[in-house]
């Protein structure tokens, strides 16, 4: 298991304040969740903890909700309700630019903060650390914690430089919106967004262009709840494949910010990171699936997007990691199309997956930890 990095230096025995740290709340139609996410804040610590709350012109009863609690805890909250919908980047933007802290973190509206977690953000505090990435605890429409993290344990995030991922594949191991913590001085020099590009998944252009600027750092710890509900899955084709459509249009905004940040530090990028970038390969096999007449890749087939992520995992992967991976893009190139979406279906919903092949995944992932390094 990763071990934490310390923040102490053994030659530096000078007591140190903790950093102050802005929670930021981006809400849009989530009366029924974004109490829980205030209360969450309002449990922890007090001292250095500001708390922002955006509103983006939800149509359900949000505001009311923000306004009682501005009017229980007078003071205790900052609240911008945006004039127009204008999407998650510019409710990022507009956050950021009434915080003040020396972390920053932006909270989505239907996930919460865990008992002593902003204590937790500001103790492992470094100068210069751009990112810091936590594992999140699942949790459901009734807030019960499950013992499942977000990423799970067995996928390794990143620590320390993650800028040669970011330059030669187009993307890095990290995680999403409540488990990110950023440092102000890097949110200085790459914040505002364009809010246009990135309306919504804001997230993506912070990783796609923060770790350029310095080392990240990830831990074990959780410090939120990340919230499964019934309006985050789907299991229509159509829907997954515009769910895909979505995510290879976010990727090419991603590699254009990483392109364009590069630049400004004269560093090599590679072109093309979407051929190197496997999640993105994967976005393109569901929308060529699924749907094929909507897919956005002019002239791609799905045997060519198979062979694509095939040959790529083939020469990033070794050993029997490899094996497996080669055998199951082979399986899908194959196999009649009925048995390519059903294939595709156990591997996008966990959840349809019979409890034989769970148990065979697990043995699996064991095995890897035990022969790769």
């Amino acid at each position: 298991m990763m071990t934490s990095p310390s923040t102490d230096k053994a030659e530096d025995h000078t007591p140190r304040t903790a950093p102050t740290l802005s929670v930021i709340i981006n809400n849009f139609n989530y009366a029924h969740f974004v109490g829980k996410a205030l209360d969450s804040l309002l449990e922890q610590t007090q001292d250095g903890l500001e708390i922002i709350v955006v509103d983006d012109c939800s149509t359900d009863n949000s505001r009311d909700v923000i306004l009682d609690f501005d009017r229980r805890y007078p003071g205790r909250i900052t609240r911008v309700f945006q004039p127009v919908n204008s999407g998650q980047g510019a409710g990022f933007n507009a956050g950021y630019a009434v915080s003040h802290g020396e972390l920053v973190m932006f909270l989505d509206a239907d996930d919460f903060m865990l008992p002593g977690g902003a204590d937790i953000i500001r103790k492992n505090f470094e100068d210069g650390v751009t990112v810091y990435h936590y594992r999140m605890h699942y949790t459901d429409a009734a807030n019960a914690l499950r013992e499942e993290l977000y990423p799970p344990l067995h996928e390794q995030l990143a620590n320390g430089d993650a800028s040669q991922d970011l330059l030669t594949k187009g993307r890095y191991k990290g995680t999403i919106t409540s488990g990110l913590v950023f440092g102000r001085k890097i949110l200085e020099r790459i914040m505002p967004m364009d809010p246009e590009a990135f309306r919504y998944g804001g997230d993506g252009y912070l990783c796609a262009v923060a770790p350029l600027y310095g080392p990240v750092r990830s831990y074990e710890t959780a410090v939120c709840a990340y919230r499964l509900h019934q309006r985050q899955h789907t299991s229509r084709m159509e829907e997954q494949a515009r769910l895909a459509r979505w995510r290879i249009s976010h990727d090419e905004e991603r590699y254009k910010a990483t392109t364009e940040h590069a630049r400004r530090l004269n560093l090599k990028v590679e072109p093309d990171l979407g051929s190197r970038d496997e999640q993105h390969l994967f976005e393109r096999i569901v929308s060529v699936l699924f749907e094929p007449a909507a897919h956005p890749i002019a002239g791609e087939t799905l045997p060519q997007a198979i062979r694509a992520i095939r040959k790529l995992t083939w020469h990033t992967r070794s050993g029997f990691r490899r094996l497996l991976t080669w055998v199951w893009w082979s399986t899908l190139l194959y196999a009649p199309k009925s048995v390519k979406v059903r294939l595709m279906r156990l591997k996008l919903d966990p959840s349809t997956r019979p409890e034989w092949l769970k148990q065979s995944a697990r043995f699996l992932r064991k095995r890897l930890r035990v022969y790769m390094p």
